[in-house]
């Protein structure tokens, strides 16, 4: 299932290429409009937004007329790289736009939009629910469930995300999803992978399941599970592996041991540069593109599944 990144991964950014508005939802959501699934997402929406953590706030233009809104977001200060030095410029300013068409079905909110990559254009309607229908203000949960051109299907990620809008302001807010089964996520099928000889695990992929990670269909075998560790045996191995801290867009720390031997999977990321940030001390982990540091992410993956390796007694060259 492809990942829908409006209001998910920079909750206003939908880093799917450029957007462009079209008026209502014409064409991929007209069918659907009266006939939406019934979508499963808890009861008290309000509460769980007060408790979840701010990650952006803006205004919210709303043009009633051509059923449009328009988030928009100001940045203010910036760190940059200039002939290899790190400063911080108080007086950076930028302003970002995201426009969706939007319509209500019942109860349900739905933001649509056109994404629009190098060789593919993508008709997205992204599903909320929580407020009135028929009325924009308010606060609205993102159901993970979305129409990618007519056809519907939903994620199973680890975070909710919110937005609330009040008049011409708007706050989005990300929360953890509770009693979540990280054990069936994509980073425990990143191990099993990576044990049967695949290069590549990512610690972010404990917050998507998009996946078969069945165990199974790679020879492991599950003695003991909650929803943040597992006990199982691969290759006469047997293996703890215990998630010990995790928090979306946030860190993530990680502990697989076998043999005598415990593998410590550390990461670490941050969106928003300080001033304290902008330092040499921190130029490792900073991630520049055209100049500006877009983001700050330490993290071991390399030592982690060295250690791996090591207990499995491959050697990499």
């Amino acid at each position: 299932m492809k990942k829908i990144d409006s209001f998910i991964k920079n909750i206003f950014a939908t880093g799917l290429g450029c957007i462009a508005i079209f008026a209502g939802c014409a064409g991929f959501t007209e069918d659907t409009n009266s006939s939406l699934p019934a979508l499963d997402v808890g009861d008290d929406v309000g509460a769980g937004f007060a408790s979840a953590r701010v990650s952006q706030v803006g205004k919210a233009l709303v043009n009633e007329s051509k059923d449009s809104v328009t988030f928009v977001v100001e940045t203010f200060g910036g760190c940059f790289l200039n002939d290899g030095t790190l400063f911080y410029d108080p007086d950076y300013y930028v302003v970002d736009e995201y426009r969706y068409a939007y319509s209500f079905s019942n109860d349900t909110l739905q933001l649509s939009y056109i994404s629009e990559g190098e060789k593919t254009t993508e008709h997205i309607t992204a599903l909320y629910v929580g407020g009135t229908s028929g009325v924009l203000d308010g606060t609205w949960l993102l159901t993970q469930c979305f129409y990618l051109d007519g056809v519907y299907g939903c994620n199973n990620d680890a975070y909710d995300k919110f937005f609330k809008i009040d008049g011409d302001k708007v706050e989005a807010r990300v929360g953890d999803v509770a009693n979540y089964d990280y054990m069936k996520s994509d980073f425990v099928g990143d191990i099993f992978r990576f044990l049967n000889g695949k290069n590549t695990i990512m610690f972010e992929d404990v917050f998507y399941s998009w996946y078969d990670n069945s165990p199974e269909k790679y020879g492991i075998t599950i003695q003991e599970k909650t929803k943040r560790s597992m006990r199982f045996v691969y290759d006469d191995h047997v293996f703890d592996l215990n998630l010990d801290y995790v928090r979306y867009m946030d860190s993530v720390s990680v502990r697989l041991s076998s043999d005598g031997v415990t593998c410590i999977g550390q990461y670490h990321k941050i969106r928003d540069i300080s001033p304290e940030m902008c330092r040499e001390e921190y130029a490792p982990y900073l991630e520049i593109g055209d100049y500006k540091v877009s983001k700050y992410e330490k993290q071991n993956i390399a030592e982690f599944k060295a250690c791996i390796d090591g207990i499995l007694g491959r050697k990499k060259d």
